[in-house]
């Protein structure tokens, strides 16, 4: 992967023959086989030999009002299932399979990213994008017509595929048809859009599934998919400025690496399963559970602290309704409306972080100072208990969600900002893998953690208390089925594995401070490797 430094391939490639907004492909190439068969859509790649033509004015907010429309859908499902999944567990009687409701759509979001990144570089962009959106509403309509708990699995997971795409389309699709001097911009509106529509996702989620039911959480995404979709085929055409070059077949199969997707998703699987297993359906010494670890500094720093820091995001964003619902036996609409601080201040901290970067251009001490705000919030978090009030819970997340999003769009501003043209599809892809598999990893351990401490905590507290049923109940429903003095020892069995899960995000929080020291310190240049000293430059690799 090569950063500012121009190299002989882009002066072959200037001599191109231009390809048309639609990116035909080109003539077959004489080989000496005279078998290899050319693609339908060759390698995308940026030539310098015409000036660039940048979308501008009521075209260019057109486009990036389908970006965000569509971001904000995707991003909408993988918030709505938190406020959702108390139902869902209600409905289905399945409290062990919480991780997985939300994982599902992560796993296979993080096996992904790297395979999207590939086929956005050798296939028709725009077509790639609106097969994207509609792999998400195919799973939406599984889940909203799920007659089981593993239906609801399988449904997340193909909208998990979805939302990978639609989300490396996004940001691909930012950074070819807008200037380089907008694109911070513009890729932090449209990440602050995604990560705001995340955290509303559970207040949406919990209205329809008090108001209507939770089915409806993903039914709504039929009538609003149907306009995005029209949108982007009328408004959204890629640049003639991105040029193609020839590419075979077997050179598209080699590049998109399915024995590597093979293995990470394998490993995620594999990963769920022993933390699901361990402690809770089987021991955690059985074997079962035992038998299920990038050269530039600027691309693989941010990447790990985009990991880190996402981590703590989900699992409050996952347990803080829980909390809200079992320990207060507040309902689903209600607690979505009470984590509205973490919205708001999530929305504050991109805006106010899209100004000081686009003032300064600088970035690394922006996540530092994100990772300090985020300690401090969770530490707050984590003193919450059985009899905590109302404002001992909305004061810490004023300051998390301001730290969460302070920081949240620095990363992908950071490796969009300093990499050359023809690397941006597979460094997305990258940075989507990061941010999924983080969710995958850490709400899977999430549960674990829950789930063992819960037990563990009935069993020393309430011994005659069946912890098999109290997981089989769903958390909005334990003020239903237990009373008295039974219910106050679950629900102190309930509050002392949410504060692990806490503890948990507090660690990740803290971790982010030191790893934002890793990452070089770097200026955005107003264009590609322009106003960077050669020291700077050499920093980022």
């Amino acid at each position: 992967m090569s950063f500012q430094n121009s190299d002989s391939e882009e002066g072959k490639s200037a001599k191109m023959k231009a390809s048309d907004d639609s990116q035909q492909p080109f003539e077959q190439p004489i080989t000496d086989s005279g078998q290899d068969k050319l693609a339908p859509e060759p390698a995308l790649v940026n030539s310098d030999a015409d000036k660039p033509e940048y979308a501008t004015g009521i075209r260019l907010f057109l486009i990036i009002f389908t970006m965000n429309v569509s971001g904000l859908l995707t991003a909408l499902e993988i918030g709505i299932i938190a406020t959702a999944i108390p139902s869902i567990t209600d409905n289905f009687h399945a409290l062990n399979d919480t991780g997985w409701y939300g994982s599902a759509t992560f796993l296979v979001t993080a096996a992904t990213s790297g395979v999207w990144g590939k086929v956005y570089k050798y296939f028709h962009v725009k077509n790639m994008y609106l097969a994207a959106i509609s792999i998400f509403l195919i799973g939406s309509i599984v889940v909203a017509t799920a007659p089981d708990s593993i239906a609801v699995i399988i449904g997340r997971a193909i909208q998990g595929l979805g939302i990978t795409g639609a989300m490396n389309g996004s940001v691909i699709v930012i950074n070819y048809i807008s200037h380089p001097s907008k694109q911070p911009m513009l890729i932090g509106i449209w990440m602050g859009i995604f990560m705001v529509s995340t955290v509303l996702g559970p207040i949406i989620g919990g209205a329809l599934t008090s108001g209507v039911s939770w089915r409806w959480c993903f039914y709504i995404n039929l009538p609003l998919g149907v306009p995005v979709v029209v949108l982007l085929l009328l408004f959204l055409h890629i640049p003639k400025h991105i040029r193609a070059e020839p590419t075979t077949w077997k050179e598209i199969i080699l590049q998109l690496d399915l024995p590597g997707f093979s293995i990470i998703l394998t490993s995620l699987v594999c990963y769920t399963l022993a933390l699901q297993w361990g402690g809770q359906n089987k021991a955690w010494n059985n074997g079962s559970v035992i038998a299920t670890l990038i050269k530039p500094r600027v691309v693989w720093a941010n990447a790990l602290w985009s990991f880190i820091t996402t981590a703590a995001f989900y699992q409050v964003m996952f347990y803080l309704p829980i909390f809200m619902q079992s320990i207060h036996g507040q309902s689903a609409i209600l607690g979505g409306v009470n984590t509205l601080p973490f919205l708001l201040f999530f929305g504050v901290g991109t805006m106010v972080s899209g100004k000081v970067v686009e003032k300064t251009r600088y970035l690394q001490p922006f996540q530092v100072l994100s990772a300090l705000l985020m300690t401090a919030g969770m530490a707050l978090l984590y003193t919450l208990d059985i009899d905590s009030s109302k404002a001992r819970y909305i004061g810490p997340q004023v300051l998390f969600g301001f730290g969460v999003g302070f920081g949240n769009q620095i990363p992908m501003m950071a490796v969009q900002g300093l990499s050359k043209q023809e690397d941006v599809p597979s460094i997305t892809g990258i940075m989507f893998m990061a941010l999924s598999s983080s969710a995958v990893y850490f709400i899977v351990a999430g549960q674990s953690i829950f789930d063992n401490r819960l037990v563990q905590t009935l069993a020393t507290i309430a011994p005659n208390v069946d912890a098999a049923q109290v997981l089989s109940t769903g958390a909005s429903d334990i003020h239903k089925v237990y009373s008295g003095k039974v219910l106050e020892d679950v629900l102190k069995a309930y509050m002392t594995g949410i504060k692990d899960v806490f503890a948990c995000a507090l660690a990740v929080s803290l971790t982010g401070v030191p790893l934002a020291m890793l990452i070089p310190f770097l200026r955005l240049g107003e264009h590609k490797g322009e106003d960077q000293t050669p020291e700077e430059k050499a920093a980022a690799v």
